[in-house]
């Protein structure tokens, strides 16, 4: 018995255009062969998708020799116009056209196997080829026929249907996982499942709806045309559910179904890149409408949804269809009416929905939270109202975790005292001359209460530091105090916010101090880390960092800050009179000053005499750590609106 002979004839052009470079990713690829399986009234369709080939099993109609010749190996084979729109056996609306799909499976591999079997009067008929890209490729160039290397029928291991097995696959075709690929399987095709008796397996795992990952997620449902409530039963979480009119234009029978829904944070639709894809019998046919229309508005951001048009597709119409049947032509007028439609119809309607319902569930969802709810219930009736339209306004920007929740709800009760605040003082205006002083009374309250917030939340990230000063190694304290001190003397006093310099003054400082300088020994030279002026709260300031290992005489020391004090005392008297003359001296060191001899106490009293402290660095630390927990712990107790803020920033 003679070998099967089976033979492509196409141009070197058509393989470029109509294959290799044609589709974009292996779910598109994967998509034609389905398609395929769907025109063959297959019923199941198995796909094994391992790292070195992927294998695609159906219980179709099959093909014989004559089929496989006349069919699938002829580029441009139209099967609408030989076989008809639709199925013998289901009765189904084909979905291939073009009769190019299969070119399609070069994207991913060089090498396809195809088997199949078709039952004929004579019984089974088996057939089966292997095709390699660089063969294909070869005779297209030198435009010979190609011929496919046959497979034996006794090689043929299938019963029914047909089977493709592509192998030396390229990077593209298992740069998905397993999981993403049945995710965007079954975001291409709206008839998978018991429902229209197609199942559709990648694995042995059967494909549902549950795989499209994102009924679940949806917040607010749009039904769209004739569908009922079968998309209202998938979306079981959403919390309203309207149904739209599909119609387009009655006179030619063109209407939608689907749906488009909104989830409820951004982070659920992520992985589906926010769009509304358009399908045809089932299939997709345009992977966005929402970027044609270049919709606008927060609102977009959360939008996800399908919309069936079959009258996309029909045969007495010019093909609307690009060659990789994944996009439409953008100047064919039933595209642009449906698009049309679409913005009218049924984003205005879900804008305008949108924005009512997302603030009405934004309250809803920041009074799940208890500290959030406690505070709501000390508003009165009016301030309810207000803080509900604030939680509807900041309900709709885009939060990616809970934290983030909880620290906007934070500032948004901030910017509600501050503003529930404004109105207060601007109300004392209006206050008549016997009118309840308590009124008054309550403003200087709510004045008293932010205050006391605003600096608390102040000394927290100021104790914040501190501390992290405290787990500095001992010889990286005085590089990391000199950094940072000289410009934050809140270190070295809470009152003393923010240094300040005058320039004239300094560089005065600066000059004198230089003389002072070049009278020290060379010990004394290499003790010191730095020394600086500065003014705060009214006072001249004049900070000295020996090192953190410098031996320290108190005796010396009280020398030096003499001369400091009598340089500084004579500049402002002599240059700068108008400026107030108190001065301080802080010296900052290491090691216990000597001579040990000299108590505490006295070390004390000798300093202050010239208004002067010397701090060890690790006391510095203790002492800011010590005073800053004593305010903390005073006006937590104080404040009501502090314990909420802090709750709410998980302290």
């Amino acid at each position: 018995m003679a070998a099967p002979k089976y033979e492509m004839t196409l141009s070197l052009s058509v393989i470029d255009h109509l294959g290799l470079n044609l589709y974009s990713s292996t779910p598109a690829v994967l998509s034609e062969v389905v398609a395929n399986a769907w025109d063959a009234d297959a019923e199941n369709v198995d796909i094994v998708y391992r790292a070195d080939k992927v294998t695609i099993t159906d219980d179709g109609s099959g093909m014989s020799l004559k089929d496989m010749n006349e069919k699938f190996l002829t580029v441009g084979y139209r099967r609408r116009e030989t076989e008809g729109v639709v199925t013998p056996k289901h009765r189904r609306h084909v979905m291939g056209r073009k009769g190019i799909g299969k070119l399609s499976l070069f994207a991913i591999a060089d090498t396809i196997r195809v088997e199949s079997v078709k039952k004929t009067k004579n019984g089974l008929e088996k057939s089966g080829f292997i095709m390699e890209s660089d063969g294909v490729r070869a005779a297209a160039k030198a435009e010979q026929p190609y011929y496919p290397k046959a497979i034996p029928p006794s090689s043929v291991k299938i019963n029914r249907g047909t089977r493709i097995t592509i192998t030396n696959l390229n990077s593209r075709a298992t740069a998905l996982g397993e999981r993403a690929l049945r995710v965007r399987l079954a975001r291409r095709f709206s008839i998978i499942g018991a429902d229209f008796k197609f199942k559709v397996t990648v694995n042995g795992d059967p494909i549902g709806v549950e795989d499209r990952g994102y009924f679940q997620k949806i917040e607010f449902l749009w039904s769209i045309g004739d569908v009922g409530n079968r998309y209202e039963k998938q979306a079981t979480a959403a919390k309203q559910k309207v149904r739209l009119d599909g119609v387009i234009d009655k006179s030619k029978d063109f209407h939608v179904s689907g749906w488009v829904g909104t989830v409820d944070e951004r982070k659920s639709i992520e992985d589906v890149n926010n769009t509304v894809v358009l399908l045809a019998w089932g299939k997709l046919i345009q992977e966005d409408v929402l970027g044609a229309i270049q919709a606008g508005g927060l609102y977009t951001k959360y939008l996800i949804g399908e919309l069936r048009a079959d009258f996309l597709d029909v045969d007495d119409e010019p093909d609307i269809t690009t060659s990789d049947r994944q996009r439409l032509k953008e100047d064919d007028p039933r595209y642009e009416q449906i698009l049309e439609w679409f913005d009218k119809n049924v984003l205005r309607i879900v804008e305008s929905n949108w924005s009512g319902w997302r603030g009405a569930a934004a309250l809803e969802t920041a009074l799940e939270i208890p500290e959030v709810k406690a505070w709501h219930d000390t508003l009165s009736k009016d301030s309810k109202r207000f803080a509900g339209q604030l939680f509807a306004k900041i309900g709709k920007f885009p939060k990616d975790n809970e934290q983030e929740k909880r620290e906007l709800y934070k500032y948004t009760i901030l910017a509600f005292e501050k503003l529930r605040l404004r109105e207060a003082l601007t109300a004392i205006d209006e206050i008549t001359e016997d009118a309840d002083m308590s009124v008054v009374q309550a403003v200087f309250d709510g004045v008293d209460e932010l205050e006391a917030m605003g600096y608390y939340d102040i000394a927290k990230g100021r104790l914040e530091v501190i501390d992290a000063f405290s787990k500095i190694v001992p010889t990286e304290k005085e590089k990391i105090i000199q950094q940072h001190l000289y410009d934050h003397l809140w270190l070295l006093h809470p009152s003393w916010e923010r240094s300040a310099t005058n320039a004239q003054i300094e560089q005065a400082v600066d000059k004198e101090f230089n003389k002072i300088d070049a009278s020290l020994t060379a010990e004394e030279k290499a003790g010191r880390v730095d020394i600086r002026y500065r003014t705060a709260a009214g006072k001249h300031i004049v900070i000295e960092l020996k090192k953190y290992d410098a031996s320290v005489n108190l005796f010396r020391l009280l020398g030096q800050i003499e001369k400091y004090r009598s340089a500084l005392e004579k500049l402002l008297h002599t240059k700068f009179p108008n400026e107030p003359r108190d001065i301080e001296i802080i010296v900052l060191h290491g090691k216990p000053l000597s001579p040990q001899s000299v108590s505490e106490t006295q070390r004390t009293e000798l300093l202050r005499a010239q208004n002067a402290r010397a701090i060890p660095y690790d006391t510095l630390i203790k002492e800011s750590l010590d005073a800053y927990k004593d305010y903390l712990e005073v006006n937590k107790r104080l404040s009501k609106l502090t314990e909420t803020i802090d709750s709410l920033s998980g302290d």
